[in-house]
């Protein structure tokens, strides 16, 4: 058995017992200490608050959101070792619906849904994704595309927690005839669509009035099955709340060219991921430099 297989077993035994305030304070310090210790993600989160915010990446207020963001993300892990043990009933009674222009989450949803096409839940990371996962699961047939770590057993013991929660499985090898299988069930597939790819390989887009890169698979796949993309996230506020927030699903236009539909449909996501972070930037978790050099 690997070591950190080893480590991640015993953690998952220990914290069970224990309070929800000090597994979040050992999360923030292990993300901290990663943070100060790993130079090149540090450098790489820097540089990408730097175009977050508009300042520098040294300035010291840009410093700080960056070190923010790993120590939250150290906290989202220690809440997954907590995963089996999660009491999501008490979440539906907390939780604090942010959804703008309906109801609630669930109405853009079910207007996603109502073409009988399905609905790509287009992500990123950001926030508590695989608590979101979870509770959207309990309201509708859900699906995230996942990769598998180096470890096989540590593959095993993460998708483990994920199935148990009633998630559905999809392997990102091969994964466009199972994700277009899943929609034609009408059903939901989540895809964290926030990945730098090569100006060769991706669809540019503007993210915070800069040019970048990112797949267009996503984008692809719903103009192929006539699925409604509809952004949504789950995230923590300062003093231990839980939001949720969805955006109005958006429809792939038939007979549309199809290079200027997908440009038009990807632009349209990383919009939405644009209000999210600005508001909540120290909810994203980019390690890797996401904007090419200038």
């Amino acid at each position: 058995m690997s070591s950190i297989y080893q480590l991640a077993r015993a953690g998952y035994g220990l914290v069970k017992w224990t309070p929800r305030g000090v597994r979040h304070g050992i999360g923030r310090l292990v993300g901290s200490a990663i943070y100060l210790g790993w130079k090149s993600k540090r450098r790489n989160t820097q540089q990408n608050m730097a175009h977050i915010t508009g300042r520098p990446a040294r300035d010291p207020y840009t410093k700080r959101l960056a070190s923010a963001s790993w120590k939250n993300y150290g906290r989202i892990i220690a809440d997954f070792m907590y995963f089996p043990h999660f009491d999501f009933d008490r979440l539906e009674n907390e939780i604090h619906d942010l959804t703008e222009g309906a109801s609630s989450w669930k109405e853009f949803v079910e207007q996603g849904l109502a073409p009988g096409r399905g609905v790509i839940i287009s992500s990123a990371h950001f926030g508590n994704y695989d608590m979101a996962a979870a509770y959207f699961a309990r309201h509708f047939p859900f699906s995230i595309v996942t990769e598998n770590f180096n470890d096989p057993q540590m593959t095993d013991l993460v998708l483990g927690q994920r199935k148990e929660r009633g998630i559905g499985l999809i392997p990102m090898e091969g994964s466009a005839r199972r994700i277009l299988r899943a929609l034609q069930q009408n059903q939901l597939v989540a895809i964290a669509v926030d990945r730098p790819v090569s100006r060769e390989e991706g669809v540019e887009i503007t993210f915070f009035g800069h040019k970048t890169y990112v797949p267009g698979g996503p984008a692809a796949l719903a103009l192929k099955s006539g699925a409604a993309i509809l952004p949504g996230f789950m995230w923590y506020g300062p003093r231990r709340e839980c939001f949720v927030r969805a955006f109005p699903p958006i429809f792939p236009q038939a007979g549309a060219n199809k290079t200027a539909e997908i440009a038009r449909l990807t632009q349209c996501m990383f919009d939405a991921i644009e209000e999210i972070v600005r508001a909540w930037p120290t909810q994203w978790y980019m390690f890797r430099q996401f904007w090419p050099s200038e």
